[in-house]
């Protein structure tokens, strides 16, 4: 069977949720292994997202001298290193610079797989770039709940083993379907078009808001399971389970929708159904409701990441890396910040008193929408749709 490019980026998004997901599930077991609290969490968190954002906002100049499948042929061996280190910490220090070398390394396999998904959708000439994030996400949700299982079971390095064959299924069919491929032609213009910085800010912005969002359904949901209910750690997967499962199935069903609905009006819709699965979470409810408030926030902010790379990635069609780049940069304060504050607030007040916070970004993400939404029409009008061009 002939792999293709879609093929080749779909299980690239699977690797990647495949090594993000076995860490999220094993965090609780490695905390306790290194010795880490909530605070130290929170603070590694934060760093862990500086390095994302740091390898994220290098992509522009990184793709003007290295394509998009060379560095992805180099940054998935390198993150499922990282994440192989992750798993056999023994110290806060040691956990601290493993986590932080995998972010640095899914950050910057995150931002060269989406801007390759980018050209993918542009040459299918029909949306399909939610359905890459849908499989991304259903792969964190499955090997969250696997690789928790198995490090309270038989201990964390084991949980590699799942995700192993999967990098490797990624690193051959990029070999073998993904050309090489350059932001600029001999027929383009010597100058390409400048980036509309404002529009792409407030992209950032809103993207920031979301990405913390979802952080505090990854990162934080199995440790809140597991204080609601110790004798059931071994399933404390659960919440990131059903987050990434109602996350991932809304992607995959995403593309239909962007195909009828522009993509802010959707983003505005997702982060108003993620604010009611918050607001729940933040009441401090039992076990099976708080998985279900998590299922409810993942069906929130399915579609937000994808609509909004899109976004993005077509208003600069000659300088993709360096658009969503410059996205990923401006996301960085939220991203940052809230996993302090979060690491603050649960060690003092208590874990449902995350989701507070995590409400409050949502509010405040859809007044940055409707601004953003607001800036497009001024500046192109019509020349510019934020739906995905579709061919019959």
């Amino acid at each position: 069977m002939k792999v293709t490019p879609r093929v080749a980026i779909t299980l690239t998004f699977v690797a990647f949720g495949a090594m993000v997901g076995s860490q999220v599930g094993t965090i609780p077991v490695i905390k306790a292994q290194a010795g880490a609290d909530a605070i130290v969490f929170g603070t590694l968190a934060s760093l862990g997202t500086v390095g994302t954002i740091l390898s994220m906002s290098l992509g522009g100049w990184v793709n003007r001298h290295f394509d998009h499948r060379s560095v992805l042929l180099f940054i998935m061996p390198m993150a499922f290193t990282a994440f192989l280190w992750g798993l056999t910490v023994h110290s806060v220090f040691a956990f601290g610079l493993s986590f932080i070398a995998l972010s640095l390394c899914t950050g910057a396999m995150d931002l060269f797989m989406n801007a390759e998904a980018s050209v993918v959708e542009h040459e299918l000439k029909k949306p399909v770039f939610s359905t890459f994030h849908g499989a991304a996400l259903y792969a964190i949700g499955a090997f969250g709940l696997v690789g928790g299982f198995i490090a309270v079971q038989w201990g964390p390095i084991w949980a590699a083993l799942p995700a192993l064959p999967f990098v490797i299924a990624a690193v051959l069919a990029v070999n073998a379907a993904i050309p090489h491929r350059v932001e600029s032609h001999e027929d383009a213009p010597a100058q390409p078009a400048p980036l509309p910085r404002k529009i792409l800010m407030l992209i950032g912005i809103i993207i920031g808001l979301d990405v913390a969002a979802e952080l505090t359904c990854v990162q934080w949901s199995g440790q809140m399971l597991n204080e609601l209910q110790p004798k059931l750690a071994a399933y404390s997967g659960l919440g990131v389970a059903f987050f990434g499962l109602c996350n991932g199935s809304m992607r995959m069903v995403g593309d239909f929708l962007r195909a009828r609905f522009d993509d802010l009006h959707l983003v505005a819709v997702s982060f108003a159904i993620g604010l009611m699965g918050f607001v729940v979470l933040a009441t401090g409810p039992g076990f099976a409701v708080s998985v279900v408030a998590f299922a409810v926030a993942g069906i929130g902010l399915g579609v937000i990441f994808p609509c909004l790379f899109s976004v993005a990635a077509r208003l600069a069609p000659e300088s993709r890396a360096a658009a969503l780049g410059l996205v990923s940069a401006v996301s960085g304060p939220p991203r940052v910040l809230l996993p302090l504050l979060l690491g603050f607030l649960a060690q003092n007040y208590g874990l449902s008193t995350i989701y507070i916070a995590a409400a409050t970004g949502a509010v405040l993400a859809l007044g940055f929408i409707y601004w953003a939404n607001a800036e497009v029409s001024k500046k192109y009008g019509a020349q510019v749709s934020l739906r995905p061009k579709t061919t019959n």
